[in-house]
């Protein structure tokens, strides 16, 4: 009894099987970790976007399984793709391939690494192979195989997949890439209807509706654009996807001030848009303010010297001020920008012309009409100048292709009042040519 309690008034053994199991809980359990006792660790710093204590982790597993850890491999693999290191981040994914080969995800990882890569025909093996092994449909691998076909010049296989993959999902984005492919495949109505397909499914998407306006505007369905624009700013009102376009439309149409408040909203996005400040700069020429034009066509010039839109520009304003000099020096910069564009030529012709460099003039005019032989513009002041240096066979060669042009088609007025002026004079001086070899014949 020595060994019995009391208890509540009843008698209890001193060594009883619960008090035995509590004593054994205080023994030291065996350390026996498993290889995937870290994962959750690993994952939620992944997921944080810690990368720099995910990494020291992911190399203390590495350390500690002699590099056989898949989910360690895995992760390290998607960081150091996210961070460009495209052929690393392959051979991890090999890694896991190696440890364990029954998971797709590794094989999937290997494919979209090998598209990042370039070798887009091993990419399309192992997304063919991802979709062989998987259960169910994935509208992701399918997305990723038809931008391999894409890449591979197989348009058919790349709709077919993409296609599948919008089957498979309500995500935008196979939606995009097929419509963005219609587009370089210039099939532009079944665009239009992927596009739509999309903006039911995402309706307060702006790229798509905005997209959707672009299209419309190259078809020459104005109104409509205008009306997508609109809508996508509705939705996000600095988006200057809509905002450029929209302003560049009531440009067109000399609304300066309501294009101006667009391209003001566009520039809390993308303040050093080159497009955007050639575009405020057109509208104060518009509006005849020269100074602000040409400042703000030099900032677009600067933000991208090679463009030449800003460069044009600014020897048109240079040539409508007066400043010739200064025009020539930006149309060379347009015309080492874009040496198979014929308006440079024109302008830089224009220009010279004015220095009294006439046959500077004919050379950038002569130039101009290679490119642009039926360009009414380029025709007449080409005759002009050679007008000048009295050439004059040649220039009734010009005006007789110009009348050629004029009879198919309605030109400026100005263009067919100058042709008829230089026309005029042409005959006359020929007939006084004439009449002075006939007077210089009687006299001999």
């Amino acid at each position: 009894m020595e060994n019995n309690t009391v208890s509540n008034g009843r008698i209890q053994q001193g060594n009883t099987t619960a008090q035995r199991t509590r004593s054994n809980i205080t023994k030291k359990v065996p350390d026996i970790p498993a290889v995937e006792v870290k994962n959750w660790l690993l994952h939620r710093h992944y997921t944080r976007h810690e990368f720099h204590i995910c990494n020291a982790l992911i190399e203390d597993e590495l350390k500690k399984t002699n590099g056989r850890h898949e989910y360690a491999n895995y992760l390290k693999g998607l960081i150091l793709r996210a961070d460009g290191r495209v052929q690393e981040a392959l051979e991890c994914f090999q890694k896991c391939q190696e440890i364990n080969s029954s998971n797709v995800n590794n094989t999937k990882q290997i494919a979209k690494t090998l598209f990042l890569l370039g070798r887009h025909e091993q990419a399309v093996e192992n997304f063919t192979e991802v979709i062989e092994k998987m259960r169910n449909p994935d509208w992701d691998t399918h997305h990723n195989l038809g931008e391999c076909y894409i890449k591979l010049n197989h348009p058919e296989e790349a709709i077919k997949h993409l296609k599948t993959a919008i089957e498979l999902t309500k995500n935008e984005i196979p939606y995009l890439t097929l419509a963005k492919f219609y587009v370089s495949q210039n099939r532009i109505t079944d665009a239009v209807g992927i596009y739509l397909a999309a903006s039911k499914i995402v309706p307060e998407n702006e790229e798509i509706i905005t997209e959707l306006g672009l299209l419309y505007l190259e078809m020459g369905e104005t109104s409509r654009a205008i009306q997508y624009f609109e809508s996508a700013l509705s939705h996000a009102p600095r988006f200057p996807k809509a905002l450029l376009p929209l302003g560049f439309l009531k440009q067109m149409n000399s609304d300066y001030d309501t294009a101006l408040i667009n391209y003001k909203n566009a520039y809390q996005t993308i303040p050093e848009s080159w497009s955007l400040w050639n575009n405020i700069g057109m509208c104060f020429f518009g509006k005849e303010k020269y100074v602000a034009a040409i400042s703000c066509l030099k900032r677009a010039h600067f933000l991208n010297p090679l463009a030449l839109p800003p460069a044009c520009n600014l020897g048109t304003v240079f040539l409508n001020t007066g400043q010739p000099a200064s025009a020539a020096t930006y149309l060379c910069a347009a015309v080492s920008a874009s040496p198979k564009n014929a308006m440079p030529y024109l302008l830089l012709g224009l220009a010279l012309k004015q220095l009294n460099d006439l046959e500077g003039s004919v050379g950038a005019l002569e130039k101009a009409h290679s490119l642009s032989p039926q360009d009414p513009l380029v025709l007449i002041n080409y005759a002009v100048v050679l007008n000048l240096l009295g050439k004059g066979e040649d220039v009734k060669d010009i005006l007789t292709e110009l009348n050629d042009i004029m009879a198919v088609i309605d030109v400026d007025p100005k263009i067919t009042e100058t042709a008829k002026k230089l026309d005029i004079k042409i005959r006359e001086e020929s007939q006084y040519a004439e009449e002075r070899r006939m007077l210089g014949t009687d006299e001999v």
